[in-house]
């Protein structure tokens, strides 16, 4: 059998896997601003998570240097408002927030009507599968591919209840190359790719940040955060400078990291990326959005040093299936 000879656009474009992580997805944006600024095109993005929302603002048309801009302008305060704890069933946060943001800047655009190709990835939490969402609502996708377990509620879609892509393909390189064919780049920031430590420290000024929070008067009005947030700073306070401890949430968050690292390679086994970029983002938390600026410069750092190769890509007939040595 001979191999599908390639269209102009697939000899001339890529196509982007975009992983979730939560903040440290960041780096995404300085992946895309990289890419721009070397006139590579895209042509199709699928995402997981982060990776969702960043590819539904570069999807959308907007202006990569404006999604930086509004990555950039993020401060802790803005990162609490999102993910502010008002106890739903099935999380801390219900999303609403985050909903509302999303839509300030996206709309009420639909999947099937934007100019790039784009697939967001969620998992069906009652029957285990995964779900390409390719139509319909763009924010809506979003929101489903970012219900983090036990932060963010679950999403409710027709007969579904969807939450974070994340469970099932951290990484989906797999169904970025069935949906739109190669040369398919990944760009890995999922716990096990960024966290060659088991656990990210906290930010030099984080102490700071919370003991001003603390100060605030409507926070005797959220008392379970008021708590959550002594215990993480007297924790903090006690242990600086001894090795971490190996608290259930920590052992908690190490498994997560193991299945999805074994996710990815079983994947990658099957259905490679042709190139597999991985942002030093190992120092940023899950939810420290208010470090965009640390995260984008890890992306722009990763996409400059492996240029070579992805200009190489635009200019094969036959993109390299290769299982990299090591998966993240």
């Amino acid at each position: 059998m001979t191999a599908r000879k390639k269209t102009p656009a697939e000899r001339t474009s890529l196509v982007l896997a975009l992983g979730g992580g939560g903040a440290p997805g960041l780096a995404h944006i300085g992946v895309l601003q990289v890419l721009e600024e070397n006139d590579i095109p895209v042509r199709a993005i699928a995402g997981t998570s982060i990776g969702a929302e960043i590819g539904a603002f570069a999807a959308s048309g907007m202006p990569i240097n404006d999604l930086a801009a509004i990555a950039q302008a993020f401060d802790w305060k803005q990162t609490l408002q999102l993910f502010m704890p008002d106890l739903p069933t099935g999380g801390l946060v219900s999303g609403i927030n985050i909903v509302d943001f999303l839509e300030g800047w996206l709309g009420v655009q639909q999947i099937q009507d934007l100019a790039m190709g784009y697939v967001a990835i969620a998992t069906d939490l009652e029957s285990g599968e995964q779900v390409v969402i390719d139509r319909g609502h763009l924010v809506d996708a979003v929101r489903a591919s970012i219900s983090v377990p036990g932060l963010i509620a679950p999403h409710s879609s027709g007969q579904r209840l969807l939450t974070d892509g994340g469970v099932v393909n951290p990484l989906p390189f797999d169904v970025a190359r069935a949906r739109f064919g190669g040369p398919v780049v990944a760009v890995a920031v999922h716990g096990a790719a960024r966290n060659r430590s088991p656990q990210p420290q906290p930010a030099p000024q984080w102490p700071v940040r919370a003991r001003q929070l603390l100060d605030q008067a409507w926070m005797a009005r959220a008392q379970g955060l008021r708590t959550w947030l002594e215990t993480q700073l007297g924790n903090h306070t006690q242990n600086a400078g001894k090795k971490p401890s190996w608290t259930t949430r920590r052992v908690l968050d190490r498994v997560l990291n193991i299945t999805e690292a074994e996710i990815v390679r079983l994947r990658a086994a099957i259905n490679p990326p042709d190139l597999m970029l991985t942002p030093d983002v190992g120092h940023i938390g899950p939810i420290e959005f208010y470090r965009a600026k640390d995260a984008i410069a890890a992306g722009r750092r990763v996409a400059e040093a492996n240029l070579p190769d992805l200009l190489r890509l635009l200019n094969t007939d036959q993109a390299q299936h290769r299982v990299p040595d090591r998966m993240p």
